[in-house]
């Protein structure tokens, strides 16, 4: 208990505290992840797999003889009724739309004959010339309903799409990112509204006095200087 005091007793204790907590809850995590991630990988259920949009159900989407989609009603859907043992943390693909695409998003359930709803969907991000990639939180998945578009009543809207892609490798959160690469959010109004999020450091916090000073860095690395 002293010890503890005298830990604290110093300036800088407690901040200091916090941000070595926060640095061991995140490598505790990043561990536990790469672990699950590795072993899903060793039994093949974290895979890259590509599938066509005939592989999903079509609803209120009608396909022509050249592949493009047109849109029949106000909520047109693809599902994927089945996600079965996949583990599935990126879904990726390339699409035009000849029409306003507005707001498009990902739906998922957790359990077999859960309705989908709004707090279990994600957004995708927009990297540019039609591609967008969607990260699914990590999660036991049951079926997968993707909204490609939401056309503004009495509207169609005709979309070109590629193949749909599983774990496409440079989307795996765990990849290194391409600085050239600028991620955007597809949202209602305007499916390319910029919000790129930068990864700034976790923590940062430097302190100077006559008997201390302290210098904490929690970025991809932990730096620290204290001289009593």
């Amino acid at each position: 208990m002293k010890a503890l005091k005298n830990w604290f007793s110093r300036r800088g204790a407690l901040p200091l505290t916090a941000y070595l907590l926060a640095l061991a809850v995140w490598l505790v995590l990043g561990a536990a992840h790469f672990g699950s991630d590795a072993a899903a990988r060793a039994q093949g259920r974290l895979a890259e797999e590509t599938m066509a949009v005939t592989d999903w159900q079509l609803v209120g989407l009608m396909q022509g003889a050249d592949g493009t989609l047109t849109t029949q009603d106000g909520d047109p859907q693809m599902i994927l009724e089945d996600v079965g043992s996949r583990v599935v943390r990126t879904i990726s693909y390339t699409a035009e739309f000849d029409g306003e695409a507005r707001e498009m998003c990902l739906y998922y359930t957790t359990k077999v004959g859960e309705d989908y709803s709004a707090d279990r969907r994600v957004f995708p991000q927009s990297l540019g010339s039609g591609q967008y990639v969607y990260t699914l939180p990590r999660t036991s998945l049951a079926a997968l309903r993707l909204d490609p578009c939401s056309p503004e009543e009495n509207k169609t809207v005709a979309l070109t799409m590629s193949d749909i892609t599983l774990n496409a490798a440079d989307t795996l959160p765990a990849a290194p990112h391409n600085d050239n690469r600028h991620p955007k959010r597809a949202t209602r109004g305007n499916a390319e509204t910029a919000i790129p999020k930068p990864a700034p450091e976790l923590a940062y916090r430097h302190l100077v006095t006559k008997k201390q000073r302290l210098i904490i860095t929690i970025s991809d690395g932990f730096l620290m200087e204290m001289d009593a």
